[in-house]
């Protein structure tokens, strides 16, 4: 509603982030267009938040795991997948939807999750001095919070709400 606001007064469609999401980072957090059954906010792109964002914004309980545990589908958009435990939905939004890989920069080999990645470098005795480089995936960008002011930033078309 405040974004058709903006968009219709002022002929911006600014990138809207809960405020309470961002109270762990400085300087800079990466997000990403939450694209979850109409929903209009961009993510911070990290498993803790991304379960955040879920739970909070569309009532999903990110912790039920258990083989009792009632399976969901997945509302991104597009995706077909129908048979997600509520506890797994979150790596599955960052992993397929988010594109985000832990990559070897030994080897390149390009990984899923990032204990994928500490198993690959424990395993593969040429990569157990490798570090990890995070591949964000399209779509993502950099929100630099020193210049959001009021919880506005004009110059990055940035809303906190």
């Amino acid at each position: 509603m405040v974004q058709d606001m903006l968009l219709e007064s002022h002929g911006v469609n600014p990138i809207l982030i809960a405020r309470d999401a961002l109270h762990e980072y400085d300087t800079e957090v990466r997000v990403h267009p939450c694209d979850w059954k109409d929903c209009r906010m961009h993510i911070p792109v990290e498993l803790k938040q991304v379960s955040k964002h879920l739970k909070q914004h569309h009532g999903i309980n990110t912790s039920a795991t258990s083989e009792d545990t009632e399976k969901i589908a997945c509302l991104w958009s597009g995706c077909l997948d129908t048979h997600t435990k509520p506890g797994n939905i979150s790596r599955h939004v960052l992993t397929r939807h988010l594109g985000v890989r832990w990559m070897c920069d030994n080897c390149g080999s390009s990984l899923s999750r990032e204990d994928a990645f500490r198993r690959h470098s424990l395993e593969r005795p040429n990569c157990q001095s490798a570090n990890v480089v995070v591949n964000y995936g399209d779509g993502s960008r950099v929100i630099d919070l020193v210049y959001i002011d009021g919880g506005w930033s004009a110059t990055q078309n940035v809303m906190l709400i």
